[in-house]
């Protein structure tokens, strides 16, 4: 263990594998899928379905065949997740999936998804959005990875025969540099469509080249010494350990843990924690269950003795890892619980050969993530037309979209200023 976590015994709990495992269970752990049984027919016409994303059922084995293809890793729109997700969250009876399928009709082989919500009747310009409630932290929608730029213009194509109700579609939380974005840029760039950029901003990565050094130069000697320090108090009180729930069981129990733990802080007190909502528990539980089947999802957890005090989920699509959710106990706040968890985590990350690197999910400019990791991923949304050629109709509703944003801020500062007001009222 790196002198960065220097006394973490590491020891196989009840909350699962500890953190060094041979390169054969690692792998176990992310089955690579094999190649496509069915060749697509690249000159066949692609065709365009929609339906309604909770009636997807009939189709769920075309839907996973296409996510072990993407062009760009995405677990949030797997089945595993989008389904449970569609099913207990608010907004998910109005999520309407838009499928694009290659091939002869006999064969025909999904080679687009994307989850949208559509904008109602209207006679003013109006886009739809790809589906990004809270509880997700990626939007890149599942494209076949050897014919995105077809894929992506008949998605647009069918959205522009909306007529006004489709005049554009908003991208939300897209890697500005990953390959459906340069994807999408092509395809603007050959039709002559007009794009607009929001909320561009750079969130915390963790790639595989990285060394455990790189933790110490993000961080001061003072702040390294102080974390030392809270470790070795953190010992006076039980022994220290770091594991790691991998199987359905263990990822079960410890998710639980995970869900206590958040309802003992601050969320409670706000009432946002997940135990708080019968949607989104019931969403999380079924969620983790399904993708630790897979063999997709992860709960690391940090103990003394026997009581859990931090832990955190990380969820994996391909050779990527989502470092989803993470959660602590207060009472041991002044031991910097979630920053220990998040050193020890990094380490196991960077151990799993199978892993190219970990997204932390995080909010631009985090407070703990920004100062550990030193990756970066340029995250943006994107307002696309969907007609060729600009268009006083795309202006407006970049327009209005602009104004939406602003207002949103305005109206989060004074919720903030009357809230801070209340405090010192009370």
């Amino acid at each position: 263990m790196s002198d960065v976590f220097p006394s973490v015994v590491a020891e196989h709990a009840t909350t699962g594998p500890v953190l060094r495992t041979s390169t054969a269970e690692r792998i176990r752990l992310v089955p690579m899928p094999g190649p496509h049984p069915v060749p697509i027919t690249v000159d066949a016409p692609l065709t365009v379905e929609q339906r309604l994303l909770r009636n997807m059922g009939e189709y769920e084995e075309a839907w996973a065949d296409l996510a072990s293809r993407t062009l760009e890793e995405n677990p949030f729109y797997t089945p595993a997740f989008a389904g449970p997700a569609v099913q207990h969250l608010p907004d998910g009876r109005h999520v309407t999936a838009i499928l694009v399928w290659g091939g002869p009709a006999e064969q025909r082989v999904l080679v687009g998804f994307f989850p949208v919500i559509l904008p109602r009747s209207g006679v003013l310009p109006a886009a739809a959005r790809l589906w990004q409630p809270p509880l997700m932290a990626f939007g890149v929608p599942l494209v076949d990875r050897d014919h995105a730029q077809g894929v992506i213009a008949s998605f647009l194509d069918h959205l522009g025969r909306r007529g006004m109700r489709g005049t554009g579609v908003l991208f939300q939380l897209l890697a500005e540099e990953g390959p459906f974005a340069v994807a999408l840029r092509a395809v603007i760039g050959e039709t002559d469509r007009q794009m607009r950029v929001f909320a561009r901003h750079r969130r915390a990565i963790l790639p595989a080249s990285s060394s455990p050094g790189s933790f110490v130069t993000l961080q001061s000697a003072r702040k390294r010494k102080e974390l030392r320090r809270q470790l070795r108090r953190l010992e006076d009180l039980g022994t220290v350990s770091f594991t790691r729930a991998c199987t359905p069981v263990e990822v079960r129990d410890a998710v639980e843990r995970f869900l206590a733990l958040e309802a003992s802080g601050w969320k409670a007190r706000a009432g946002t924690a997940i135990l708080q909502q019968t949607g989104d528990v019931a969403f999380l539980r079924t969620m983790t269950r399904r993708m630790a089947h897979e063999g997709r999802c992860e709960v690391h957890v940090l103990n003394v003795g026997q009581r859990a005090i931090a832990a955190g989920i990380v969820l994996r699509s391909g050779d990527e890892a989502f470092f989803w959710k993470i959660a602590y106990d207060e009472a041991f706040a002044r031991f910097s619980p979630g920053v220990q968890l998040t050193l020890a985590l990094s380490h196991a990350q960077l151990d799993d050969r199978t892993i190219a690197y970990t997204d932390s999910c995080a909010i631009a400019n985090h407070p703990m993530i920004d100062h550990l990791w030193h990756g970066r991923l340029s995250i943006a949304d994107a307002l696309v037309g969907t007609h060729p050629r600009p268009s006083l109709a795309m202006r407006f509703l970049a327009m209005h979209e602009e104004g939406r944003r602003k207002l949103r801020v305005t109206a989060k500062v004074a919720r903030q200023r009357v809230a801070g007001w209340l405090a010192r009222r009370g």
